[in-house]
């Protein structure tokens, strides 16, 4: 798919769509890009690229910075977005409303290039939302050390269930935090060698019942009178697919307790009283 670019001036152009693929196109060293040009001003383009002529669908972030961009540098009011759009005022201010939401540091961060969409609307707005210096910290973090959206999701789970003292520590020093859980996961992998299969069985059973135990009540809520088999079936798909592989389970152990019974019975037959007679006297 080529990019889109509008005239700026002679051999001078403003790209408008493909900044992906551009960026993929500039790792694998190439330094040329096939676009398709539209005579219009950047402005029009912006409206054609809102209207459904992009090659991909779009998140609602990024319809927003679309319409911030129409609203503060080209100076069109929300009304004529909307109308030029074909959608209503109260879509434009919705997805508006979604950057009023996300500090300016964070936003001036994503169109940089220097944090992805996922971390900003998945991580750090609804962390700079509840706590506005915790996310300024951890985005001078990220600017500097770039973590991956599978780290950076472990981060936000973490901080999520610490207290505000832990918070603040992993907040501060997040290399420290890091290395703390790359030493746990040592310790727990060297704890399940030491225990060996017995201690791996014995762990994974509890957890097993723990999962299982706040279930149980659940269970009235979860499947309640009247219910939709469209919506129960799907809840016991789950529930009998579990209950197989514990069966199973159970199965496999009970045969092999069974097999190793019948293999020690085979295998210790005591001598009847006239077998041991007969064969004292034969040594005799």
């Amino acid at each position: 798919m080529p990019v889109v670019v509008v005239p700026l001036s002679a051999n001078r152009w403003v790209l408008m769509d493909g900044y992906l693929r551009l960026k993929a196109l500039r790792r694998l060293g190439k330094d040329t890009v096939e676009a398709e040009v539209w005579a219009c001003d950047p402005a029009q383009a912006l409206l054609a690229l809102l209207t459904g002529h992009q090659s991909r669908a779009w998140e609602a972030i990024e319809e927003a910075l679309l319409l911030q961009e129409l609203h503060t540098q080209h100076g069109l009011s929300q009304n004529s977005i909307a109308d030029r759009i074909g959608r209503d005022k109260s879509w434009v201010s919705r997805r508006l409303s979604l950057l009023e939401q996300m500090p300016e540091s964070i936003q001036q961060a994503m169109m940089a290039g220097k944090l992805s969409l996922w971390s900003a609307t998945r991580v750090m707005a609804p962390l700079a939302r509840a706590n506005t210096p915790h996310g300024e910290c951890l985005l001078q973090y990220l600017l500097k050390h770039p973590l991956s959206t599978r780290e950076l999701q472990f981060f936000y789970d973490h901080y999520q269930q610490s207290n505000h003292p832990q918070r603040s520590s992993m907040v501060n020093a997040p290399d420290l935090f890091f290395k703390a859980q790359k030493l746990h996961v040592v310790e727990k992998q060297a704890k399940e060698l030491q225990a060996g299969p017995i201690g791996k069985w014995q762990s994974q059973l509890r957890l097993i019942r723990h999962t299982l135990v706040p279930l149980i009540p659940l269970a009235s809520t979860v499947f309640i009178p009247r219910q939709d088999m469209t919506e129960r079936r799907p809840l016991l798909d789950l529930l009998h697919a579990a209950k197989t592989q514990f069966d199973l389970l159970t199965e496999t152990v009970e045969g092999l307790l069974h097999a190793y019974e019948r293999h020690e019975t085979n295998h210790y037959q005591p001598a009847s009283a006239g077998s041991q007679s007969s064969h004292h006297q034969s040594t005799a």
